[in-house]
């Protein structure tokens, strides 16, 4: 067998790591650090490979010594990139040990190959090639565990074959075989042929990997797009659960209320109509009684109007909401239960301008409604029951505290309050605090409880929206 077939291996495994490192830089047209480091490994095998084919016409120290140092070098840059995969740390160390080994190693083979022969420069170099190979599928496979990666396992196959067959070659350093490394044998050819193919086979693999990887990561974001839509879906409906839960406890105090410009409307018309059959028709009382139906037909519609807007099912919104018209809205829906139970709400000093925020109007209504609801329930067995409702800004949020004048949150409830299940209440089911939160967290925003001098404080907070 002709030694020309060896120095054509070199040749076209020298072509295949520089095509495959311009592959991979093309594929990566944005590299970050694993293609980097992939590349360069790639491009450095293939230009040490062409070294190795004139060894014939150039120093042996350019073409052995420091080309093979820079092959072992290759193989670790190669294995760092697919460490790179899943090793987001700082590398400064392992390339500035990688530099100074691969200086040491190249003297150590120019040591070797002018005072120990040829049977000790094949030990180092298919110790060398064999070893920095295995590291590489050492990596291979730690990003297979963490990320199933199939193309990570084939890696891991390719480059441990391909450390095996160069520590393979290592026997030459008692049985004399393939230390020319172009020798006409059949135990050369074959040793490299083997080697060469696993080499050229990762530069497929890499890419395969990364292909793989950018798919697992496309369907990783669709999956937590999905799971957070399906999340928000779940949030809207056990809002409304909790919204058609809070008004049934306030049923009622609904119909109370309710029941009152019925009974006004009901005793007007039969006025008229007691004036009609009498014939004792007076145009401007009539007219004043006309005034008191359309008075309180309107006050009816207000009472049904909200029950409805803060009822109705609607798909979650985020726009712009004036807080001063949430805040008027929940006050004029709880104010019938405050009035049964002899509770007295005190309303903030609004000003004229618009509070904005971004939210749902609907949904931050009912925040605002289970936080009062909460602090009317605290004050029901307490002599003084008085709600304060302040609103301002602090820095770029919006602040809106309900104070109560209730006994004040225990340890465990001022730490789990707002946690799902967790309730202080015998019938209660702990979700309205919970719900809550998960609204607010919608919208950037948080609510916090805790004592004050004279009760508890619950503070929402939500980013002011600046509108130009």
């Amino acid at each position: 067998m002709a030694a020309y077939y060896i120095q054509s291996l070199f040749i076209f495994y020298a072509i295949f790591s520089l095509l495959g490192g311009l592959a991979a830089s093309v594929y990566f047209s944005r590299l970050d650090s694993s293609a980097r480091y992939w590349v360069v490994g790639a491009l450095l095998a293939g230009v040490t490979a062409w070294a190795t084919v004139f060894r014939n016409d150039l120093p042996l120290l350019w073409s052995y010594s420091i080309p093979i140092g820079l092959t072992g070098m290759s193989h670790m840059l190669m294995g760092l990139g697919i460490a790179r995969l899943y090793d987001k740390g700082p590398q400064h160390w392992r390339l500035l040990g990688l530099a100074l080994g691969t200086v040491v190693f190249i003297a150590a083979m120019e040591w070797s190959r002018l005072h120990a022969g040829p049977e000790m420069t094949l030990l180092l170099s298919g110790g060398c090639f064999g070893v920095t190979s295995l590291w590489g599928a050492y990596f291979a496979h730690a990003h297979y565990k963490q990320s199933a990666n199939r193309f990570s396992m084939h890696m891991c196959w390719v480059m441990a074959v391909m450390g095996l067959i160069h520590l393979m070659r290592t026997q030459g350093f008692v049985t004399g075989w393939g230390l020319n490394t172009f020798g006409q044998e059949a135990w050369s050819y074959g040793i490299w042929t083997s080697a060469f193919l696993a080499g050229t086979l990762r530069y497929f693999v890499y890419i395969g990997m990364r292909v793989q990887e950018q798919a697992d990561e496309r369907l990783k974001v669709m999956t937590a797009l999905v799971r957070e839509e399906e999340g928000r879906r779940v949030v809207n409906r056990l809002a409304q659960q909790d919204r058609q839960h809070s008004l049934g406890v306030m049923s009622a105090s609904f119909a109370h209320e309710l029941n009152q410009p019925l009974a006004a409307i009901l005793n007007y018309t039969e006025l008229l109509q007691h004036q009609q059959k009498s014939g004792q028709w007076d145009a401007q009382m009539n007219q004043q009684v006309l005034d008191d139906i359309i008075h309180n037909s309107i006050r009816a519609g207000d009472i049904i109007r909200r029950i409805r807007n803060f009822i109705q099912p609607e798909s979650l919104k985020k726009e712009l909401v004036d807080l001063r018209a949430v805040i008027d809205e929940v006050c004029a829906l709880v104010e019938p239960e405050a009035r049964r139970g002899n509770t007295e709400i005190i309303k903030p000093l609004l000003p004229n301008t618009p509070i904005w925020v971004l939210g749902d109007a609907v949904q931050l209504s009912q925040v605002l409604f289970n936080v009062v609801r909460n602090a009317m329930e605290s004050v029901e067995k307490v002599k003084t029951r008085n709600i304060r409702l302040d609103i301002r800004r602090e820095n770029r949020e919006i602040l809106i505290e309900v104070h109560d004048t209730g006994p004040g949150l225990s340890e465990e409830a001022a730490e789990q309050a707002g946690d799902p299940f967790y309730t202080t209440k015998i019938s209660g089911l702990g979700m309205g605090l919970s719900i809550s939160k998960t609204i607010l967290a919608q919208f950037n925003g948080r609510l916090s409880l805790h004592n004050t001098e004279n009760g508890a404080c619950a503070r929402i907070a939500l980013p002011f929206a600046q509108v130009i």
